[in-house]
C-alpha cells in the first residue's frame, strides 16, 4: 500500500516539473563600422490602405516597451506584413491585468534594388533612419507551478488522511 502511495507522490512530482515555454528573438544589425563600406539599396514599401489591430494581455504595473514590441510582432504576423506603419497604441490596466492593443497600417517591402544617382538627391531630403539594434526574449511558462501546488496539495491530505485513519 506504501507503494502506491510513493508512486502517486513520484508521479506528481515529475508532473509538476513538466512546464512549456515559447521563446521569440528578433535582432537587426546595422554593418556599419570601421573597414566596411556598404553600396546603399533601396526598396519600395508597399503599404495597404485597411488598417490591422492585435491584442495582447500581460501582467505588470505598466507597460514596457517590450510589451509594444509584442502587439507589433502580432500584429505584423497576423497580417502578413514586413513593418506596421504609424502604430497607435491603447491600453487599459485593471489591477495587474494589462490589456494593450495595437492598431497601423501593414507594409510589405518591394523591388530592393541599389541606389541609382537620381535617387541620390531623395536621400538627401529625406531623413534617413537606422534600424534600432534589439533583442527581446519573451518566455511564457505554463503550468508549472499550479501542478506543484496541487501535488504538494494532495500529498499532504494523503498524509494527514493516513496518519487519521
Amino acid at each position: 500500500m506504501k507503494n502506491i502511495y510513493l508512486f502517486i507522490a513520484v508521479s506528481i512530482l515529475f508532473l509538476a516539473s513538466c512546464t512549456s515555454q515559447h521563446a521569440i528573438t528578433t535582432k537587426t544589425a546595422d554593418i556599419y563600422g570601421a573597414g566596411v563600406i556598404q553600396k546603399p539599396v533601396l526598396a519600395d514599401m508597399e503599404v495597404k490602405e485597411e488598417k490591422t489591430s492585435a491584442t495582447i494581455n500581460a501582467r505588470g504595473k505598466r507597460i514596457n516597451d517590450d510589451l509594444k514590441n509584442q502587439a507589433v510582432a502580432e500584429a505584423v504576423k497576423k497580417s502578413n506584413a514586413d513593418v506596421l506603419v504609424e502604430p497607435r497604441f491603447e491600453s487599459t490596466i485593471k489591477g495587474r491585468k494589462i490589456t494593450l492593443t495595437v492598431t497601423g497600417f501593414p507594409a510589405t517591402y518591394k523591388n530592393f534594388h541599389t541606389i541609382k544617382q537620381d535617387e541620390v538627391e531623395l536621400l538627401k531630403a529625406g531623413k534617413v533612419q537606422q534600424v534600432n539594434t534589439m533583442d527581446t526574449n519573451q518566455i511564457k511558462s505554463k503550468g508549472g507551478k499550479a501542478v506543484l501546488f496541487l501535488g504538494i496539495g494532495i500529498i499532504a491530505f494523503a498524509s494527514l488522511f493516513l496518519a487519521i485513519f
